[in-house]
């Protein structure tokens, strides 16, 4: 009758394999949860690039917004202020006063588009063909210390979304 060892001594170089093995696999299910997560990321901010660009209501409730912002810091605060009636500091923050209180005269959305042309004419075919450029009002209203970017507005949208 033959005895056989239990106890079976495996060379040194098959304890090495199993270890590279193991390691290997170790690695390989790193880079597929790597991978899952970065395929989860980049749906999420498909979906969400998706919502904005296919909701017009969020859409234009962030251009405005903008176009009214490049209106009023780079041509109209700019034509103002180098108007002769705001050279005297003291008569600028007296001026400015009425417009915190009243406001500026409001401009339609047709205003905006029109005034840097070039610039906002990509713009013009979206806004234009969700809301009424002559009945979309923004209204700007200078707050102190009246700055370029010292202001707000009140946007009155006349818009189907």
């Amino acid at each position: 009758m033959v005895m056989y060892n239990k106890t079976k001594k495996y060379s040194k170089s098959y304890h090495s394999s199993r270890a590279r093995t193991s390691s290997h696999s170790d690695t390989f299910v790193k880079k597929i949860i790597l991978g899952i997560i970065f395929a989860a990321m980049l749906v999420v901010v498909i979906a969400v690039v998706c919502a904005f660009l296919l909701n017009p209501q969020k859409r234009i409730q962030a251009e405005i917004p903008q176009l009214a912002a490049g209106y009023y810091e780079d041509y109209f605060y700019e034509n103002l202020t180098h108007s002769p009636q705001f050279k005297d500091p003291n008569n600028f923050n007296t001026i400015m006063e009425k417009y915190n209180t009243y406001g500026l005269p409001p401009i339609r959305l047709s205003d905006l588009l029109l005034y840097a042309n070039e610039k906002n004419a990509d713009h013009r075919d979206f806004l234009t063909k969700y809301c009424d450029e002559n009945s979309t009002i923004i209204k700007f209203f200078a707050d102190p210390p009246y700055g370029k970017k010292d202001y707000h507005t009140d946007i009155t949208y006349a818009c189907n979304f």
